[in-house]
């Protein structure tokens, strides 16, 4: 409900209900402009958008507690058929009342539901591309990244080698040295998924592709080719995620 919040009070929101109300006022659609006066268009358009926008908010919040395991473009054009349906009635009356010229004979619901339809959907389109409602956040980035060079800022890091007092960096778009614990780094790579495979070594799992034994030494391969040594005390746990064959399969 706060994400729905703050949506609606942002600039967007607010940009559209101000070009929306200046629009429909100034151009006076649906015969407004030949049967209203400005006043008039000002009352009647600026109540209508206003409405559309309070009414939209309240159902999208039904609908993304509702229905969060729906595709999103389902979820525009249900709230859009309920959005129209509320506003609709709230047009009729507005128009027949306000309007020195129309009456109630004049005006068909049907007509003016179908209307009605025809500005929401685009407008709910148009809010989830600008917003980007339906966009999954990004996913947190480790603190190690801050310390890369600014042409690895935007790598993954497969691996992670310790020597002495500084700790190799190794990313899909290339390698650096840092003068750091690998310690303190593996504790900077959260919240990505990783384990040691030696006291000296450290791997992204998602970088893990296979493993080779050569004289009877067990590595891991990583996406990039490498070869990383798996050590007897971290390999139980490599089992377990089934990165590597069990002891029996060795």
């Amino acid at each position: 409900m706060s994400e729905v919040a703050a949506a609606f009070t942002s600039r967007i929101t607010i940009s559209i209900w101000l070009i929306g109300c200046l629009v429909a006022v100034v151009a006076g659609p649906f015969g407004t402009f030949q049967t209203m006066g400005f006043g008039l268009r000002l009352v009647y358009w600026g109540t209508i958008v206003t409405s559309g926008l309070v009414i939209g908010a309240v159902v999208s919040a039904a609908f993304l507690t509702v229905c969060r395991g729906w595709h999103p473009l389902w979820i525009d054009l249900k709230a859009s058929l309920v959005i129209t349906t509320l506003l609709a009635p709230l047009i009729y009356m507005l128009r027949a009342g306000l309007d020195p010229v129309l009456t109630q004979a004049d005006l068909a619901i049907t007509s003016i539901w179908i209307n009605t339809g025809i500005f929401v959907a685009p407008i709910f389109f148009l809010r989830r591309q600008l917003t980007g409602v339906d966009r999954a956040p990004d996913p947190p980035r480790p603190r190690l990244m801050r310390r890369l060079p600014e042409s690895l800022q935007e790598a993954s890091v497969l691996r992670l080698t310790g020597r002495d007092h500084t700790v190799e960096v190794v990313t899909d778009h290339g390698a650096t040295t840092l003068r750091l614990r690998l310690s303190d780094a593996i504790d900077e790579m959260e919240p990505v998924d990783g384990m040691c495979t030696h006291r000296s070594h450290w791997v992204a799992r998602a970088a893990v592709t296979g493993h080779t034994t050569e004289g009877g030494k067990l590595h891991v391969t990583l996406a990039n080719g490498d070869r990383v040594p798996v050590s007897r005390k971290y390999r139980p746990r490599l089992e377990e995620l089934c990165l590597v064959p069990g002891q029996d399969g060795a």
